[in-house]
């Protein structure tokens, strides 16, 4: 029997089913390829404590606490595993290709939803924060589905779902990561400068907008502490010229990826104006806003970084998406011809598809970092590692039910002789007099320890010290009496 599917069913059922599927497998096939690490134990760590252990955190966090919450309800669920936990950013990262298809789709074309819902899936930058256990997949997630509620509100204003699902999408944003404040800017700045939007919903994003606000009153307080802390520097290094094109690197997964990219927009550029009877295509209002998406942010970011830096990759993810939809709609205005388009678009996803790596960047080796210092470790040595809070991902692997007694860890870790320190002035002599040998874990110390007087006043102490580079330039000393 012959089933046949029509050209309707395919675009809305079909073709979504496909990419939902490439992109889980794409993504679940090194999940737990990498130890837990960086932010991760962190992550975890807080995500399965009490309230009022949370709450204490959360004040002195740089993150807003949405994220914290879903994974609090995961773990109660499925527990702290590495599976477990990177399983939950999996699910958002893969449904997030959904609404970049719905955006293609509903307000281009299908050839816009195809292009940039597979520049997506093969996505080495996306890939790599399903696999961990952080906000940032809920981020682009939430954006995502942010601007597709904002044009399905340009395109029926009479909606009352698309008003609904944009104030929640919103303020679930705010509430997942503070530069979710600059989506509400790209929708605002759309609203202003563009005519046909702006003639549409001004007053209805206005309420919007207020009522947004609203919701986000009670956590008011906490994001001007940590603005303000912020103003005073941030561990991320300066800005400059270079890395407007390291990040797009990073979102087109190579180099020569990047150039092709870049060159296809430039083309894009001049065509428009080459072909000013054709403009309207590529100059629409939903091109627009996506190109604001895109751009405004990218541009607007780096700039605040030249004096306050915070042109992070992780933190442009919501940016990545308008990058993806802008290389769609420039490959679709350029191919009017289809021979043309094929060939463009087939180049594109080609060279995704051959430089996608689902392993890449999931190699990390906290468990080895851990087993090799349980080795060094004696009944009479002591373990220092600094900063004092690289303890959570060590001790997740050093002993697990430790991790799990959240309120009683570190006094666990000091009993095994094991301290968190930030400074030199934390070495206890009298401890250190009992000892045989020390060993020293040292994870970018030079943040609160910048003369190194942890390692000098170790090397005072004992007469011999072996060295081993491990994990992310973490140092391992071993410091020996004879």
């Amino acid at each position: 029997m012959n089933i046949k599917i029509s050209k309707a069913s395919s675009e809305k059922y079909l073709f979504p089913a496909l990419l939902l599927l490439l992109s889980f497998i794409l993504r679940i096939i090194y999940l737990n390829g990498g130890d837990i690490a960086g932010d991760e134990p962190f992550t975890i760590f807080y995500s399965q404590a009490d309230f009022e252990t949370f709450a204490a955190m959360m004040k002195n966090e740089n993150n807003p606490p949405l994220f914290f919450l879903l994974l609090h309800f995961w773990i109660k669920v499925f527990g702290i595993s590495s599976f477990s936990t990177r399983f939950l950013p999996l699910i958002f990262s893969t449904v997030t290709v959904l609404y970049i298809y719905k955006i293609g789709r509903e307000f281009f074309n299908i050839r816009v939803a195809i292009i940039a819902s597979l520049l997506f899936a093969f996505s080495n930058f996306h890939i790599f924060f399903a696999h961990e256990t952080r906000v940032y997949s809920l981020f682009a997630l939430l954006t995502t589905i942010s601007m597709y509620s904002f044009l399905s509100l340009v395109k029926n204003k009479s909606d009352r779902k698309n008003f609904i699902v944009l104030i929640l999408t919103n303020s679930l944003l705010i509430y997942s990561h503070f530069f979710g404040f600059f989506v509400l800017m790209i929708q605002f700045l759309s609203v202003l400068t563009i005519k046909e939007i702006r003639n549409t919903i001004f007053k209805k994003y206005l309420y919007i907008t207020f009522l947004t606000f609203i919701v986000y009153l009670p956590y008011l307080k906490i994001l001007i502490s940590r603005f303000s802390a912020s103003a005073k520097g941030t561990w991320i290094p300066a800005s400059d010229i270079v890395g407007l094109y390291d990040n797009l690197w990073k979102f087109s997964n190579a180099p020569v990826n990047t150039v092709i990219f870049l060159l296809i927009l430039l083309t894009a550029i001049v065509t428009v104006f080459l072909k000013r009877t054709r403009i309207a295509t590529i100059t629409s209002a939903n091109s627009k806003v996506v190109i604001i998406w895109f751009l405004v942010p990218y541009l607007l970011i780096f700039l605040i970084s030249l004096i306050t830096p915070m042109f992070l990759d992780r933190y442009l993810i919501f940016i990545s998406i308008g990058y993806y939809l802008t290389i769609a709609i420039a490959i679709n205005y350029i191919g009017n011809i289809n021979r043309l388009f094929y060939s463009l678009s087939s180049v594109v996803l080609f060279m995704m598809f051959i430089t996608c790596n689902p392993k890449k960047g999931n190699e990390r080796n906290t468990k080895d970092l851990v087993n090799s210092i349980s080795q060094l470790k004696t009944s009479k040595s002591v373990v220092y590692m600094c900063p004092e809070w690289i303890d959570l991902g060590f001790v997740y692997y050093y002993n697990l039910d430790y991790f799990k007694d959240y309120k009683n860890t570190r006094s666990k870790l000091n009993a095994d002789r094991i301290f968190p320190i930030n400074s030199a002035q934390q070495v206890n002599d009298s401890l250190m007099a009992q000892c045989e040998s020390a060993v020293y874990l040292d994870g970018w110390s030079v943040q609160v320890d910048q003369d190194n007087m942890i390692y000098k006043r170790l090397s005072g102490i004992f007469k011999n010290v072996t060295y081993n580079e491990s994990y992310h330039g973490y140092k391992i000393y071993h410091f020996t009496r004879q």
